[in-house]
Order: structure tokens, then C-alpha cells, then sequence
């Protein structure tokens, strides 16, 4: 049965131990969604509050008459990219966060400046029905087929004292697969990154994602670490890990 966040587990609901769990990680492209999904809403605002404009003869562009929403889906989308692109953890994600709010305020103070839209330098972004929809449904397809499809081809396999990491088609890329019989397994989960985690993962409705830590301990002596990224509602895997495994495991949430 696959569930929800990435995690596949056997057997019927009775509340009996799972006899496998799969843990699946994601690009950061996963926390893309609040792109498309923002874009869509500045098209259905623009397709209800449009006015047409024409250029040049041209047929007329359905373009929303106030400069903020082209401006919000600017930011919405700088937001995204530096969210996913630099990593905050602990203190630096809050002082990112302050830093983030100041810009906003900033920009904010400067829009409500009078004759600021009116007099050159003009701060007037528009974008016509046509971009928002291209742009959005772009966005979706590669989104769909990148968390649906590309990210799904590999995962990490926990089944009694075996702990995998499954890579689809990996003999055709010359990839040697990765497999432990393991003593012990201590995985952590840190959720600790405030933009990506908590804000694009949509903590606060009770979802979420986390980076899963994980060091074995593994048959004839030695440790082996590992690391799977952006899991969705990593906390149900670990819980479902850890009764499987019993005290072969300790889990850190």
C-alpha cells in the first residue's frame, strides 16, 4: 500500500508492523508547486478583472489593470528560487527570513510612494492571461512528471535487517545497487530549514518535509551514513521504520 508521504508499507491496517517500508526523496523542485499554483491564481484574476490592451493592432492581451499582481507573482517566484537554492538552517534561516520580511517592507514603502507608477522610473509590471497560463501549466507538467515520476525512480528500502537503496534502472546506468544487513540504524530526522520545510512544505497545516539522517552500523564492524532529502511527511515513515525493526532501530524526530 503506498501512502501518502512516500512511504509503502505491507500489510493491513490491524496495527501489526509493517513488513516493508520505502522512503522516497525528492529534488527540491518538489516546493515549486506555490509557483504554478500562485500563477494560476494571478490568470483567474486577470481572466475576471482583465481589461484588453492592444499593441500594434494587434489582438487584444487580457492584462490586469494593477501593477501588484505582476509584481506579487515576481516576488512569489524570486521567493521560490532562493528558497530552494540556499539551504538555511538553525539561526541563518531566521536571519533569512528577517532579511526576506525587511525586503518585503521595503518594497512595499517604495510602491506606496506617490507618483511612483505614474513618472518614469515607473514600477509597472503586467503580465497578460497568456503568460500566466503558459508559465503555470508548464510549470505543472514538469512538476507532475519530476515528483510523480523522476523522483519516484529511486528509494530507500527498509525490510527487517536489510536496509536497500533502489535505483531504477541503475544496471543500464552502470550504477552498482547499495545494500547493508544491519546491526543498528540510527536515523534523525531534521526539519530545520524554515523556507523549505516549514513554509514551501506546508508545516503549519500539518505537513510537511524533512532530511533524514541515517548511520548504520553494519555486520563485521564499520559505519555507513547516509542522507535522503525533502521526505514528505517523513515523521509516519520513521514511526513505521521503527516498528518494524524494533530495537535494531532508534529514530530521532
Amino acid at each position: 500500500m503506498t501512502l501518502a508521504g512516500g512511504e509503502t508499507a505491507a500489510g493491513p491496517a490491524t496495527g501489526t508492523a509493517p513488513s516493508e517500508v520505502r522512503v522516497y526523496p525528492h529534488s527540491p523542485f518538489l516546493y515549486w508547486w506555490v509557483v504554478w499554483a500562485y500563477g494560476f491564481f494571478c490568470a483567474v484574476l486577470t481572466w475576471v478583472q482583465g481589461e484588453g490592451f492592444s499593441i500594434g493592432g494587434s489582438k487584444p492581451l487580457l492584462i490586469h489593470p494593477q501593477p501588484w499582481v505582476g509584481i506579487s507573482f515576481t516576488m512569489v517566484l524570486l521567493f521560490v528560487a532562493l528558497a530552494t537554492t540556499v539551504r538555511a538552517r538553525g539561526i541563518a534561516s531566521i536571519l533569512l527570513v528577517l532579511l526576506l520580511a525587511a525586503a518585503a517592507i521595503g518594497t512595499q514603502f517604495v510602491m506606496d510612494i506617490q507618483g511612483l507608477f505614474k513618472t518614469p522610473p515607473a514600477i509597472l509590471v503586467h503580465m497578460n492571461l497568456a503568460f500566466y497560463m503558459m508559465v503555470s501549466s508548464s510549470l505543472f507538467v514538469v512538476w507532475v512528471v519530476i515528483v510523480f515520476i523522476g523522483d519516484r525512480l529511486s528509494y530507500w528500502r527498509f525490510r527487517g535487517a536489510q536496509i536497500e537503496r533502489v535505483q531504477r534502472f541503475s544496471s543500464v546506468l552502470g550504477k552498482a545497487p547499495e545494500s547493508y544487513s544491519v546491526m543498528h540504524v540510527r536515523l534523525t530526522r531534521h526539519s530545520d530549514d524554515i523556507l523549505a520545510h516549514k513554509i514551501l512544505g506546508l508545516a503549519f497545516l500539518g505537513l510537511g518535509t524533512s532530511d533524514i539522517d541515517g548511520k548504520i552500523a553494519i555486520f563485521g564492524g564499520g559505519n555507513e551514513h547516509f542522507r535522503i532529502e525533502n521526505v514528505w511527511r517523513a515523521s509516519r515513515a520513521l514511526r513505521k521504520i521503527e516498528k518494524m525493526m524494533g530495537p535494531k532501530a532508534t529514530v530521532v524526530t
